[in-house]
Order: structure tokens, then sequence, then C-alpha cells
């Protein structure tokens, strides 16, 4: 069987500690990566500064050939990881966010099953460090969040690394460590929309990849640590409807089933709201729901992490319009 080479990319900004961490990890992989290409949007030099330090100490024979693209221009990882696709030359491209931390045979395994099952189009490692929620958080998925808004890869990650299943097939992969076929990929890059800290990119990405006929999958048997740095406590109904809103208008067909799906999604998210406006005493949880709800009829010009658009957006039959008169909420 050839050997599938690999571009490594990392988009990265002002977190030059981390970006040498993972660089280190990626070159103590037991599968060699044949291209390293960071999209660096930092305000200083320091992370070319701490690369450079790593690949020094390395052996000659574990250096991949170093593409440092520095641009603070460059706005969120969706738009680094594009400019990396564009600059990669490897049959395998390994997006990997610099607050992973992949088990040293991770990228061994993962290229195992793309090179075993041509058809898969992306495989992600299964994420160890997830803990399962609260029953009433999966009850409420389990009831509300039906059809194109089942997130499967949850559960996997919930069993973590004791599953027997080597591969799982999933409707959706999370974009923090994921391995592209570059065949698979074609012209499809994240919507230039997205930028900054975005959400939903990873479901753009997935939901593009399976109207070519990809196939989607979690290994379960290579696996990653997600460090999530701590943010803000912040209400997250707003980035859910908006961000789940955006590539349902844009992927999705407009049938019954659909836009009734979309709503019980929508009906779901405001009744946890309204319980937990509730608890709290407090129009917090429904105030962000509006605005969800705001964005999605006014196609997101006031979504934190979509760019306003430019032009008029087009609906799946090419007739212009805005994705507002897609929806049904």
């Amino acid at each position: 069987m050839a050997r599938l080479t690999v571009a490594a990319i990392i988009p990265t900004k002002n977190r030059a500690s981390l970006l040498a961490g993972i660089v280190e990890r990626l070159l103590a992989q037991t599968a060699t990566i044949d291209e390293l290409v960071i999209v660096d949007q930092s305000d200083t030099d320091d992370g070319r500064i701490a690369v450079r330090r790593v690949l020094e100490a390395a052996p000659a024979s574990r250096r991949p050939a170093l593409d440092h693209v520095w641009d603070r221009a460059i706005n969120g990882a969706a738009a680094a990881r594009n400019v990396a696709f564009d600059r990669a030359h490897s049959d395998v491209l390994l997006c990997v966010d610099d607050d992973m931390e992949p088990a040293p045979d991770a990228i061994e395994r993962l290229l195992q099953h793309l090179a075993a099952e041509p058809q898969l189009a992306a495989v992600t490692p299964v994420i160890t460090n997830y803990e399962a929620p609260a029953l009433t958080h999966r009850l409420v998925s389990q009831i509300f969040f039906r059809g194109p808004f089942h997130d499967d890869r949850q559960p996997v990650y919930w069993r973590g690394a004791g599953q027997r299943e080597r591969l799982v097939d999933v409707g959706m992969l999370g974009a923090g460590m994921i391995a592209i076929q570059r065949s698979a990929l074609a012209h499809i890059r994240f919507d230039p929309r997205y930028r900054g800290a975005s959400l939903g990119e990873d479901l753009d990405l997935s939901w593009a990849l399976r109207a070519r006929g990809g196939k989607l999958a979690i290994a379960t048997d290579a696996h990653v640590i997600h460090r999530k740095a701590p943010r803000p406590a912040s209400r997250h109904e707003e980035a859910m409807l908006t961000s789940w809103g955006f590539v349902y208008a844009k992927h999705q067909p407009k049938t019954l089933a659909n836009r009734l799906a979309f709503a019980w999604f929508v009906t779901g998210v405001a009744t946890t709201a309204a319980v937990a406006a509730l608890r709290a005493r407090s129009l917090t949880p429904l105030r962000s729901v509006r605005a969800g709800l705001f964005n999605i009829r006014h196609d997101y010009s006031r979504c934190s992490f979509l760019t306003p658009p430019t032009a008029p957006t087009v609906d799946a039959t090419g007739a212009p319009g805005s994705r507002r008169h897609n929806l049904v909420v």
C-alpha cells in the first residue's frame, strides 16, 4: 500500500508556547510529517522563533518542509486553514489546533484508516477528555435535536477510548484535529464569512464533504486530548441558533421534514432557555434566544463570527435572495 504524504496545518494566534508544544508532538509522532504549514495571525514573531527552535532541536530526518505564514490580516482559524489548503501539496491535509494533544500514534492510525478505505473523505481521532453532560442535557438533545440537527459526534466522545468499534460513521466532524483526503476536498473550503473564534465552520465543511459523496468517521483507536482555554461565561443560545441556522440554510434542502426539524430544534433551544430564565429569575437566556433568531432572520448581520454579506445569497435553486426566506422560525 502506497504511503500517504501528510501536511500538518496549524492555525494560531498569540499562543507561541502552545504552538511550540503541538509542533513538538507532531514531530514525535510514529508517522512522519512531510509538510508543516503554520498560518500565524499573532501580533509578534514569537511563534516563528519558537517553531524554529523546535525544528532545529529535532533530528534532520524528522523535520518536515516548513511553510510559516505570518499575517495579522487573516481573521480566524477558518480563514487560516483556507490559506493553508491552497499552499499544501500532500495527499492528506491534517488540520490540528495548537491546543490539541494527540497520542504519539494518532496520526499513524488516522492514515491507516484513510489508506484502507478510499471512500473515507475525512476522519478524526476520538477526544478522550470530554465528559458526558447531565442527563437533562442528553434528554433535550434526544428529544429536540433531530434530523440534520442530531450531533452524532457527542456520544462517541462521551464513550472515550474504551470502544470496540474502530471506525464510527458520523454525519459531522470537529475541525480541531481532522485528516482530510486532498482528493475528497477538491475545491471545498471553509466559508469565507467565518471570522475570529467562529462556531459552526466544522459543520459547514462536513456537510460540504458529504454533499460530494464523502464518508466521515471518528477513529476510536486514535486518541487526542483537547486542552480548551478558559472562556468568559456567556449564554450559548445565540451562538447555537446562529451557527446551526447558517449551515442549515446553506446546505440542507428545504423539505417539509427539514423545516419541521429546524422549527423543533428552535423550540428545544427556546424551551431550555425558558427553564434557565425561570431558575435564574433573569430574562438573559430569552434575550440570547431572541438575538439568535434576529441573526437568522436578518442574514446574520449582528453575528460576532460571520461577516455581513457583500452580495445577495443564493439558495439551493440558484435564485438570489436572503437566507431568512428559506427558514421557518
